[in-house]
């Protein structure tokens, strides 16, 4: 069955909290650490481990660079990089384009204290392509879990959390990356990968930078900068993934449930919040119907969020059709985020 993937916008309104500012990672700018490395160093193979708060979920590794190697910094076999602040950064594999090599490498962080369910938290860290990377992916994520993550595979059997459709092709300098995170409630650790086989990766999600040298050629990322905040206000955009509907209609598929349920938590968790639902579209197709597609979406949206229990006075809803985009849709990873579910959260 052929699908639409849409991304949920959220707009949410809420109270100053006071650890505001704070980042929850620890040692998510890499400074802490038990020696200087000398060459590349494979964390996996460290005995005790040189970075401190920072582990591999599976058997892949990831790499420690910092300005106190006085030999190869910062010339490495992946290119050429400094810092994004601090002396220190980190480098991860998340896709090879050869058939013989499955899997990916990924980053564990620690969180300073358990979430708390309901409450947004605001993700961010900094990327750039190593210059010998000659392929670039749109499908980087962020795992949020429980429990620390020691898989005996290559593969990383979880899904992510947040998800990132724009390709990170950036080799001069660093680009940020963020997004959003409903809590569940307890997760201490975070993981960041590619969450998808290669295979699925290779068809859906790479974009060529030098056909010249594309052969078993590995897509690299430094990453610098890690940093989780709860948010201020829930004024501000926030982004779920993986609302699905059936292609042309306004039907939910049942991988939907799991992402509005953030949503049911947050209204439960804010008994005094009333939403607004608007269900927006791309510009494919004649407008009349492009808004009475998204009204329908929106209701279906409103009818799950009343089965599990929230009130129908707190709810209302609308279609936008294709009235208010956040992206051009002359593209398609642009059409990608204009069809879209926006929720307003007020009191």
């Amino acid at each position: 069955m052929k699908t639409l993937y849409f991304l949920l916008f959220v707009q949410l309104y809420f109270i100053v909290l006071s650890s505001q500012g704070q980042n929850l990672i620890k040692n998510g700018d890499f400074e802490e650490y038990t020696k200087c490395p000398k060459g590349l160093i494979n964390e996996a193979e460290e005995k005790p481990k040189v970075l401190k708060y920072v582990s591999s979920p599976n058997q892949g590794s990831f790499d420690f660079i910092h300005t106190c190697d006085d030999e190869d910094y910062p010339r490495y076999r992946w290119g050429e990089e400094s810092p994004q602040s601090g002396e220190g950064y980190t480098g991860i594999a998340v896709y090879c384009n050869s058939i013989f090599v499955e899997g990916s490498e990924y980053l564990q962080l620690e969180i300073k204290d358990s979430l708390t369910k309901g409450m947004i938290y605001q993700f961010e860290m900094y990327l750039s392509l190593g210059d010998k990377s000659y392929i670039a992916i749109n499908q980087l994520g962020v795992h949020f879990s429980n429990t620390k993550l020691e898989l005996k595979a290559k593969k990383c059997l979880v899904e992510p959390d947040i998800i990132s459709y724009e390709f990170y092709e950036n080799k001069a300098g660093w680009k940020k990356y963020t997004g959003d995170y409903i809590a569940k409630g307890g997760e201490k650790y975070i993981i960041i990968g590619n969450f998808y086989t290669r295979e699925y990766t290779k068809n859906n999600s790479t974009k060529i930078l030098d056909k010249r040298n594309i052969k078993d050629n590995y897509v690299y990322y430094f990453i610098d900068n890690v940093s989780l905040k709860l948010n201020k206000y829930l004024s501000e955009s926030i982004v779920l993934n993986n609302i699905n509907f059936i292609s042309g209609s306004s039907d939910l598929l049942n991988k939907s449930f799991k992402e509005l349920d953030k949503v049911v938590s947050v209204l439960i968790a804010n008994p005094l919040y009333k939403v607004e639902i608007y269900g927006h579209t791309d510009n494919i197709g004649e407008e009349t119907e492009n808004v009475e597609l998204s009204k329908q979406r929106a209701k279906s949206v409103t009818n799950y969020l009343i089965q599990k229990g929230i009130e129908s006075e707190r709810i209302t809803f609308f279609g936008m059709g294709s009235e208010k985009p956040v992206d051009d849709n002359n593209t398609e990873n642009g059409r990608l985020k204009n069809r879209r579910v926006e929720f307003i959260f007020k009191k």
